[in-house]
């Protein structure tokens, strides 16, 4: 169970660890930690469409380029765990909840 789910945070931050998502290649075995695509700081979104792990100075980049990239929904990885979250970005601020399925 992620850390912050044990910490009692609201439910539309919790990660989807017991969902049974799970992160690629890209997360460096044994610290857990997920790096961006392009300039392998910490990541902190996950572009299903691109199929990449982004921070938001390279998302902001990447997604701004054109109408259809603006348009791709991003989720968010958990703070904690590096998991994928229910908090996703649409264009450039829109933060929504998604529903689970």
């Amino acid at each position: 169970m992620c850390k912050g789910l044990q910490q009692g945070r609201n439910a539309s931050s919790s990660c989807l660890k017991e969902g049974g998502f799970s992160l690629s290649s890209n997360a460096t075995r044994g610290s857990g930690l997920v790096k961006c695509e392009l300039c392998k700081s910490r990541a902190s979104l996950y572009c299903q469409a691109d199929d990449a792990y982004l921070c938001r100075k390279c998302d902001k980049w990447v997604h701004g380029a054109n109408f259809l990239a603006f348009r791709h929904i991003r989720c968010f990885l958990c703070n904690t765990c590096q998991n994928l979250t229910q908090r996703c970005l649409i264009g450039a601020s829109h933060e929504v909840l998604l529903p689970t399925m």
